[in-house]
């Protein structure tokens, strides 16, 4: 092999490379991403006997909350909307799962 392709072998491997080690970067900042949204999360909510009293008393006017509504009773009971919406949708899973054993026994 002569210097002019040996020159032109380097160059076509370094283009290689490049290609990969881009690739490998991009799915390196993607993997930082996903553990910048992992990172976010706070992990469980405990909420005191106050907050659970009035979830539970609105959770028994209406088992579905609107968002304007569930917007207002997160600000006045000091939560983020989003612990609120899913508070109720655990709720409603545990009442029909309450409600369905019931049904069985009767």
């Amino acid at each position: 092999m002569d210097r002019r392709q040996s020159q032109v072998c380097l160059q076509v491997t370094d283009s290689l490379n490049f290609g990969i080690d881009r690739i490998l970067n991009t799915n390196s900042n993607l993997d930082r991403s996903t553990n910048k949204k992992k990172e976010k999360c706070t992990g469980r909510a405990v909420f005191t006997v106050t907050q659970k009293n009035w979830l539970e008393y609105y959770f028994q006017m209406e088992k579905y909350i609107t968002k304007q509504n569930r917007k207002i009773l997160a600000s006045s009971l000091g939560l983020t909307d989003l612990q609120v919406k899913v508070w109720f949708q655990n709720r409603r899973m545990k009442w029909r799962h309450t409600t369905a054993a019931t049904h069985l026994r009767k």
